[in-house]
This record gives structure tokens, C-alpha cells and sequence, in this order.
């Protein structure tokens, strides 16, 4: 397909989205303020978009390209993958086809299609490839990963909506979540997506994986201090009663260094893998305990956000 026909593919599926927010300032103050991003539709009456789009607020108007408004609601969310699911009543567009972001490859051309700054009326499309695949990048006190970058332009106000392959598949969700960086864009996988997609659809609700431990992440310094065999994974600390941890005859004093052959970096690290490998069912857990490598095969709890 080329850019016209990929573009006449997915347009009518991506839609602008309006937030009124209340806030209260210092001086006790009430203050209406307003936001702007994108979406895409993804099921009949359900539009995906960044978390940080809607976040808090307390009204979400929706535009399509063909100038109808619709007031949506909040369904469900994910904050620590900045992805949020509305629902809107009487919406008619047929869901946008989704891609296989685990096949995408460096050097793939791909658009962005959004509203960038708010500006209203048929979205804006850039163009540009894939540059990297599974970036990991700090936002605030935020850790982000497996984003794929690409040099198609990604501004406020686009944020949220479709990064679509040449095949017209959503291989992504663009996310402005590092502003004023000039030829530097990042999107969420989408399979990250249906795994919340199937959450909704098996549950009603998005839930999460828990293996019941508390840990802390394993640096040069903590490794240094207690004398630690390597630096980096998750040294478990405490392990809950009748946890799915206990159940799989997790210690305390364990070190977890991978998820499903995996590398785990930290608690962080864990939390995202274990969610991106939900629908598996159970998992593997590579860990060392007294200086031994063992595996060991656990089934995740799950609990709601």
C-alpha cells in the first residue's frame, strides 16, 4: 500500500479528544482546566489513548474526523503503561485493524496520525521509520519500556493516537511523554494494548499479575554492601502468606535475574514484564539463592489496579 492508501484505511478511526479538568490551587481555589490528545478506535463504542491524556479528568468530549461530537467515559486504565480505554455511547466506526508490533523492524516506515496542539478537523499524518525497538526512557519519577522510537514527528495533542505500518495495521500508540525533543518520537507497542484489550474483554476490567513479594531493586551499591553475586535484578525481601510466591517456594533473601529468559533489571522491570506476560498464564522464574542458579515455574496472582 502507499501513504494515500494507508492513510483512506485507518482516518475515520482516529478521533481528537477534548478533557475538562478540575483542579484546586493553593489558595483553595477551584479551576477548570482543558487538555487535548487523540485517539483510535479500537472496539464499536471504545476508543484506546495515553493515560496521561485523561488523567483526572472529569469530562471527555470526542470529535471524529467527520466533525460528530461525543461525550465519553473513562473505562479503564493502565498508569504505569500510559494507556487508557474510553467508552462512547452510539459511536459507529469500525474498530482500526491491529498489527503485530513484535514483528516491526528498525528502518520500517511508519505514520503518525493525531491532532497535534488540539487543531481540530482532519488529523495530521508525519511520516518517518522505525528507529529503535524496546528504548527504555525515564519521564519524571516514571520508568517507560519496550517504547519503539521513531523519527515521525510525535507533538502534544497527537499524543494517543495510531503509529500504523505500511500494511495499514496500528503497530503502536504515539506518546508524547518527553516534550521539545526535535526528531525523537516514541510509541507503545500495541500487543502491549491487547493485553489489556483481553483483560477487558475476559474480566470486565483491567487486572495485573502479582507475585506477592516485596523487593528492592539491586544496584552497584546494594550488590557492593551484602556482598551480592551480581548487580542488578530483584532481591526479595519479604514473601506475602499464601501468595503465588509462597506457593512456588519463593524465599526471602532470593535474587529474581529473569522473566521468562528474560533479564530483569529491577522491581520496576519486573512489575512490567510480569504484566506484558499475563495472558501466558504462568511463567518462569530464573532466581539465585546461595550462589546457585535455579528456575522455578510460578502462576501469578490477579488483582485489580
Amino acid at each position: 500500500m502507499n501513504t494515500e492508501e494507508v492513510v483512506e484505511k485507518v482516518i475515520d478511526g482516529v478521533v481528537n479528544i477534548n478533557v475538562q479538568k478540575i483542579v484546586i490551587d493553593r489558595y483553595m481555589r477551584m479551576e477548570e482546566l482543558q487538555g487535548s490528545g487523540s485517539g483510535f478506535v479500537i472496539c464499536k463504542d471504545t476508543i484506546a489513548t495515553n493515560y496521561h491524556v485523561v488523567q483526572d479528568s472529569e469530562v471527555v468530549f470526542i470529535t471524529t474526523t467527520k466533525g460528530k461530537n461525543f461525550q465519553g467515559k473513562i473505562y479503564d486504565y493502565d498508569k504505569t503503561l500510559d494507556l487508557s480505554f474510553i467508552k462512547v455511547e452510539g459511536l459507529d466506526i469500525d474498530p482500526l485493524p491491529l498489527g503485530d508490533s513484535d514483528k516491526l523492524k528498525v528502518g520500517e516506515m511508519v505514520l503518525a496520525i493525531g491532532n497535534p496542539l488540539g487543531v481540530l478537523g482532519t488529523p495530521t499524518v508525519t511520516f518517518g521509520i522505525v528507529s529503535a525497538l524496546r528504548r527504555m526512557i525515564y519521564a519524571g519519577e516514571t520508568i517507560y519500556e519496550d517504547l519503539i522510537q521513531t523519527d515521525a514527528a510525535i507533538n502534544p495533542g497527537n499524543s494517543g493516537g495510531p503509529l500504523v505500518n505500511m500494511r495499514g495495521e496500528i503497530v503502536g500508540i504515539t506518546s508524547a511523554i518527553i516534550a521539545n525533543v526535535q526528531g525523537i518520537g516514541f510509541a507503545i507497542p500495541i500487543n502491549t494494548l491487547k493485553i489489556l484489550l483481553n483483560s477487558l474483554q475476559k474480566y470486565g476490567k483491567i487486572v495485573r499479575p502479582t507475585l506477592g513479594i516485596n523487593g528492592v531493586t539491586i544496584n552497584d551499591n546494594l550488590a557492593s554492601y551484602y556482598n551480592l553475586p551480581v548487580n542488578y535484578g530483584v532481591l526479595i525481601v519479604n514473601i506475602l502468606p499464601g501468595s503465588a510466591a509462597e506457593r512456588a517456594g519463593l524465599k526471602m533473601g532470593d535474587i529474581i535475574i529473569k522473566l521468562d529468559g528474560k533479564e530483569i533489571i529491577g522491581i520496576e522491570d519486573l512489575r512490567y514484564k510480569l504484566e506484558t506476560s499475563m495472558d501466558k498464564g504462568s511463567s518462569e522464574i530464573s532466581l539465585i539463592r546461595k550462589n546457585m542458579e535455579l528456575k522455578i515455574k510460578i502462576i501469578p496472582d490477579l488483582r485489580e489496579k
